[in-house]
């Protein structure tokens, strides 16, 4: 029995700006936990710092937000510690790619049983829109009035590399296929990346509802191949969004461990009290 959405709403009202991204994405949020019956005190979703890092006090769950780029180590953490929850980290594509990179790369590599949602709007929005890693190439932003002079990181590329068990690309302006993607990555068994590709109409109208709507097609199914998959994100004229590739076949991090190949309980139960107070007087 699906769980109202309603159950995942709190009485904090949104403050990002009229036609953001993040309204849809923490629609597609809830749907998809209701939908797969999760409850809201069995969810944790670790945030970042950013626009979309204010959505940790605008959705009932357990939510925790922490530093700049850090939202990826805090789920995992987590998620070790009590594998009965479900967990998620969300982070701005300017927090993932920046302090957060070696997060990203290594979450993937140990294959952790998380789901991380990688909001890409393409800049720094809260700070008032200068560039990140994915801010195009010779585009005009806050502080570089002559256009940004690096490359760009195109998301899908970088996770690909990296040989991923999960990657998928959504578009905020169809909350009703992210729904199905979130389903999907929550319920794969390994790292699940979601590149949610997002509307900022404050600082970066380029990028506008037109403009995806213009160039975006969906794909039916997944990618075969890894190769097809890298192809596949680096198209420039048109936008593949769905599920681009899959691999069941990569063990998650805590199935590797042998030491806990017989155990039955999760290292939150194992926790004890111990009496520190008498090491404590060593530093008196």
């Amino acid at each position: 029995m699906p769980i109202p959405i309603t159950q995942y709403n709190n009485e904090v009202k949104p403050t990002w700006c009229k036609g953001c991204g993040n309204y849809a994405i923490h629609i597609a949020i809830k749907k998809a936990l209701g939908e797969l019956d999760i409850a809201p005190n069995q969810t944790l979703i670790t945030f970042d710092i950013g626009c979309s890092g204010n959505g940790a006090d605008k959705i009932n769950v357990n939510a925790f937000k922490g530093l700049h780029g850090r939202s990826i180590p805090l789920a995992i953490g987590s998620h070790l510690a009590n594998r009965k929850i479900t967990v998620l980290a969300t982070i701005g594509d300017g927090g993932c790619l920046h302090e957060g990179l070696d997060h990203l790369i290594h979450a993937i590599r140990s294959n952790y049983d998380i789901t991380i949602l990688i909001h890409n709007n393409q800049n720094f929005a809260l700070t008032t829109g200068q560039a990140t890693a994915t801010t195009l190439e010779g585009k005009e932003m806050y502080g570089l009035p002559d256009g940004r002079p690096e490359r760009e990181i195109n998301i899908g590329e970088l996770v690909l590399s990296s040989k991923p068990s999960f990657f998928a690309r959504g578009y905020s302006g169809d909350p009703l296929q992210l729904t199905d993607i979130f389903k999907a990555a929550i319920k794969h068994k390994g790292c699940s990346v979601v590149e949610i590709m997002q509307t900022c109409p404050t600082y970066n109208r380029e990028s506008s509802l037109e403009w995806f709507t213009e160039r975006i097609e969906k794909l039916e199914k997944p990618l075969l191949t890894i190769n097809d998959a890298r192809d596949t994100v680096l198209m420039h004229e048109k936008i593949k969004t769905g599920i681009i590739y899959t691999d069941n076949s990569i063990p998650t991090f805590y199935d590797r461990l042998e030491n806990r190949k017989n155990s039955t309980t999760e290292l939150i139960d194992e926790v004890k009290q111990y009496d520190i107070s008498k090491l404590l007087e060593d530093f008196k």
